[in-house]
C-alpha cells in the first residue's frame, strides 16, 4: 500500500510537467543537428565501432578500399576515399596540414581492419561520400573545394600511420574534452597507442561546451529504457542522479541512478548527449534536468579541432599525428 501511495505521488509530479498527462512518455528529441551545408564543424562522425585485428604488418597503400555505404559493398579507389572521407569530417577550408592528418588517419584505419569493410553512409555524408554528393553539397563551389581536396589527396595516398609496422586504427573525434580519451574507456580495448594525450585548444572549439534541457517527464522515459522499473524511481527527480565517476581524461566512466550504475557511454548515447564528459542539474522550479557536455565525439585518436589549431600555430600533419597517436611513424 505504501509503495503503491509512493509510486502515484511521483507519477503525479512528472505529470504535472506533462502538456497531456494522458499520452505516453515520450523519450526526449536529440538536440537539433545542422543541416550538411549548413555545417560549420566537424561531423564527429569517426570510424563507429573499433574492432581491433590482428596485425598486419604486410599492406598495399596503394590498394582500393573496401566500404559498406549504408549496407551496400562498394569498391573505391585510394584517392576517392581520401577526398570523401575529408569532405565528411572536416570543412574544406580548413589548414592543410589539419585535412592532411585526417585523410593519413582515416586511410590507416581503414588499413588496419585488415580486409574488412570501412562503414558508411555516403547519402548522409556520414564517414565517406561521393563526388555526386559533394557536387549537390557544395553548389557553385564544388570545382574550388574538390579541387583542393584532390591536391592535397595526391600528397597523402602514399601515406600510413603505423605502429610497429602495422597500419594503425587511428580513430578520430571532433572534440576532447581538454584530453582524449583511452580506448579502453569506449571499447573495452586497450591500445597503446590510444591512451590519451592532453589536447589543451579544444577548450576555444566552438561548441566545447554546451548545455541541453530534457523535462522530467523525458528523463523518466529514458530511465526506463535503461532498464530501471516505475518500482525503483520512486524518490523525486532531485533524487535520480548521483555524482559521476570521472576518468583520467575527464570522461563519466560511471554513474548512479536510483541506485543502479551506468557506463558514462551508455548514458551518451542513451540521452543523445555530444559526449560522454557531461554534468546533470535538477532545476526544481522546471521540474527539468541540464545537461552539461564538454566535446564532442567519442574523444578517442585524433581531435579535429586540436588538429586545426596545431596546424595554425605551424605544426605540420607529421607533428599532428605524432601527438595524438604517440609511438606510431608514417610510412611512406
Amino acid at each position: 500500500m505504501k509503495k503503491t501511495f509512493r509510486r502515484a505521488v511521483v507519477l503525479g509530479l512528472l505529470a504535472l510537467a506533462a502538456p497531456f498527462a494522458a499520452l505516453p512518455l515520450a523519450k526526449p528529441a536529440a538536440p537539433p543537428i545542422e543541416s550538411p551545408d549548413a555545417v560549420t564543424e566537424p561531423a564527429a562522425t569517426a570510424p563507429p565501432i573499433f574492432t581491433p585485428t590482428p596485425t598486419q604488418r604486410s599492406f598495399d597503400a596503394d590498394a582500393e578500399i573496401l566500404i559498406k555505404d549504408d549496407g551496400t559493398t562498394r569498391i573505391v579507389t585510394v584517392q576517392e576515399f581520401l577526398i570523401g572521407t575529408a569532405a565528411c569530417e572536416l570543412p574544406p577550408d580548413w589548414p592543410d596540414d589539419a585535412i592532411l592528418a585526417q585523410m593519413v588517419a582515416a586511410h590507416s584505419y581503414a588499413l588496419s581492419l585488415g580486409g574488412a569493410a570501412f562503414a558508411c553512409n555516403s547519402s548522409q555524408c556520414a564517414g565517406w561520400t561521393s563526388a555526386e554528393v559533394l557536387q549537390a553539397r557544395w553548389g557553385d563551389d564544388f570545382s574550388r573545394y574538390y579541387a583542393r581536396l584532390s591536391a592535397l589527396a595526391e600528397e597523402a595516398a602514399g601515406a600510413v600511420l603505423c605502429f610497429e609496422g602495422a597500419p594503425a586504427a587511428a580513430c578520430y573525434h571532433s572534440i576532447s574534452a581538454g584530453r582524449t580519451e583511452a580506448s579502453q574507456n569506449v571499447w573495452l580495448t586497450a591500445v597503446p597507442y590510444l591512451q590519451g594525450v592532453a589536447s589543451p585548444w579544444d577548450a576555444d572549439a566552438p561548441g566545447f561546451e554546451t548545455t541541453i534541457t530534457y523535462s522530467a517527464e523525458q528523463v523518466y522515459s529514458v530511465l526506463l529504457t535503461l532498464g530501471l522499473d516505475a518500482e525503483e524511481i520512486e524518490n523525486t527527480p532531485a533524487g535520480w542522479f548521483g555524482e559521476g565517476v570521472l576518468d583520467d581524461a575527464g570522461y563519466v566512466a560511471e554513474m548512479s541512478i536510483c541506485g543502479q550504475t551506468f557506463a558514462g557511454t551508455k548514458l551518451r548515447s542513451a540521452f543523445s548527449l555530444r559526449s560522454a564528459a557531461f554534468s546533470v542539474a535538477y532545476d526544481a522550479g522546471k521540474n527539468a534536468f541540464r545537461f552539461t557536455t564538454r566535446g564532442y565525439g567519442h574523444g578517442v585518436g585524433l581531435s579535429q579541432y586540436g588538429a586545426k589549431a596545431m596546424a595554425r600555430q605551424g605544426k605540420s600533419w607529421r607533428e599532428i599525428l605524432a601527438w595524438y597517436f604517440p609511438g606510431c611513424q608514417v610510412v611512406e
